[in-house]
């Protein structure tokens, strides 16, 4: 018999002129609060089984040092808990609060480590999950799934261009290049559920000074009525938005009006109607099977063959990297101009800065472990604008030589993550899959999972740590920004289906965990926020 419980609990930091997470803009601060931020969370349970936690968060994606801490937290509670007993992900707004990862990339537009960003996220997980486990009670687990219409402006591929390069792309037409359905595990009779349904939470844009749960958190808004918990996740948003219409006057494409607050309303109406609709329907009842596996993944030192690469021969991954054109942005908000991507470009290439056999076509622009940018360690000599309050903070760093500096730029050890519970499975990653490469993930992992009851599978991003996004092979040629952020590679996907084809096989071997930092080391050793001031 199943046993679920459900809470939620306030994550919302505040304070004037915070960093925001998401678009990349040093600028993008807050001056107000538009709605609050949330932490849903879910356990399960199966008879005397140790239970497992599911937690959603309101927030741009969840940092290797949030999953730690969140974790450790946990077990301090309950000695048994397992990792692979816990998944954490993020419906992935770009309004609420950064500062909470340990690698400089995520934290520098805070700017720095914001250990009271960080300690307000966990200990809001920790509490929703905690409550949860206390509010566990018998229950009957449902799934149901079903497509939005196609004439629902919800949902739309960004990346046309990019898309169309996969020997299996299906259309021209942007609001059909994604996947459509909606995922849906209702509880009874309760009346809690989780909604899963890839698009990026992103009408709330740039120009908006607020914090805010953005369409996702308003979706869950409308059906959280009478103590339910509602929680609505990602699955492969990677180049998917709900931003596709263009305005007079208006740079970035936004949702189907020109006002952001009104999209967020119309997007999570959109998203919270699905969401009743599925739970009226009967749906498939899961039995009582929980199953989990996990493991840390050295993601810089992956070899693969043509059984992953689909006769592109061997290959392996290498240290994380990013291209110029992960500075240029998407129509939606965000980057340079094209133009100036193009110049870097070229640049980059006629200084040598090129690896083909592991990035392929994508010039070394940041490379996370050498901690090179534009080639050089002495960031505080390229010809950046002096103005930019990231830059002028990313100069300071460079003359304290390393200092501050205790990891790479960015995460290379990640981990993966399958849960089974009843036919569902869900493959939690670390990044952002587009659409095309959460499709090829489920054709490789279903039969592996059929023996074991699993008839259904979801691909949920944005899951448990970050290193930017999962592109296919053919997308990775193009080099627009989903190419620009796939960040060890083009075989970066062929990396993440061999471990996980192995892991459901019990044939992959887990790989030590990261460092561990303390709130308190992390003051000490990082670039912090209070830091930044200081030197600001």
């Amino acid at each position: 018999m199943w046993r679920v419980g459900a809470a939620k609990a306030n994550i919302t930091y505040f304070e004037p002129g915070i960093g925001l997470l998401g678009w990349g803009n040093s600028r993008h601060v807050a001056h107000t609060v538009e709605s609050q931020l949330y932490a849903r969370a879910f356990c399960f349970q199966v008879g005397e089984e140790p239970p497992h936690f599911w937690i959603e968060a309101d927030i741009c994606f969840i940092s290797v040092a949030l999953r730690q801490e969140v974790f450790l937290r946990l077990k301090a509670h309950l000695p048994d808990l397992l990792e692979s007993h816990l998944m954490i992900t993020a419906n992935h707004t770009h309004a609420a609060p950064g500062g909470f990862s340990h690698h400089l990339l995520y934290h520098i537009n805070t700017p720095g480590f914001h250990a009271g960003v960080f300690e307000r996220y966990a200990h809001g997980m920790v509490e929703a999950a905690l409550s949860a486990y206390a509010r566990r009670s018998p229950a009957e687990v449902r799934f149901a799934q079903k497509a939005f219409p196609p004439e629902v402006p919800v949902a739309f591929n960004r990346a046309m261009e990019a898309f169309k390069k996969n020997p299996m792309a299906w259309t021209d037409r942007p609001e059909l290049a994604v996947d459509r359905r909606a995922y849906q595990l209702s509880i009874r009779p309760t009346g809690h559920l989780i909604n899963w349904f890839g698009t990026h939470t992103t009408t709330i844009q740039e120009e908006n000074r607020c914090v805010s749960s953005d369409h996702k958190g308003y979706a869950s808004e409308l059906c959280e009525e009478g103590g339910i918990v509602a929680a609505f996740a990602q699955t492969t948003a990677g180049d998917v938005t709900p931003n596709h219409f263009k305005f007079p006057g208006v740079k970035p494409h936004r949702g189907p009006t020109p006002n952001p607050f009104e999209n967020r309303r119309i997007v999570g109406r959109y998203q919270a109607q699905m969401a009743r609709d599925l739970f009226q329907e009967e749906g498939e009842e899961m039995p009582p099977i929980l199953r989990s596996w996990w493991a840390w993944v050295d993601f810089s030192a992956i070899e693969v063959d043509e059984r992953y690469t689909r006769g592109m021969g061997r290959g392996r991954t290498g240290s994380g990297a990013l291209g110029p054109a992960f500075i240029g942005g998407t129509l939606e908000g965000g980057g340079i101009p094209p133009e100036w991507v193009r110049v870097i470009s070229v640049l980059a290439r006629l200084r040598g800065l090129i690896d083909s056999e592991v990035h392929g076509t994508k010039p070394l622009l940041i490379e996370s472990v050498s901690k090179r940018i534009f080639g050089t360690t002495r960031w505080d000599t390229l010809p950046l604008p002096a103005t930019d309050p990231a830059v002028k903070y990313l100069q300071w760093i460079a003359r304290q030589r390393g200092k501050y500096l205790p990891l790479p730029l960015t995460p290379q050890v990640l981990p993966v993550q399958v849960w089974q519970l009843g036919r569902l499975g869900i493959v939690a990653l670390p990044m952002e899959p587009t659409t095309v490469a959460g499709k090829l993930l489920q054709e490789r992992l279903l039969p592996l999972l059929a023996p074991l009851g699993v008839n259904h599978l979801l691909v949920q991003g944005y899951s448990n740590g970050y290193a930017g996004y999962l592109t296919t092979y053919w997308e990775y040629q193009y080099q627009r920004y989903e190419g620009g952020h796939t960040h060890f590679g083009k075989y970066t996907l062929a990396a993440v289906e061999r471990v996980l084809a192995e892991l459901v096989q019990n044939q992959w071997k887990s790989v030590q965990s990261p460092p561990y930092i303390r709130i308190d080391q992390a003051r000490k050793i990082l670039f912090t926020y209070e830091l930044a001031r200081a030197v600001g």
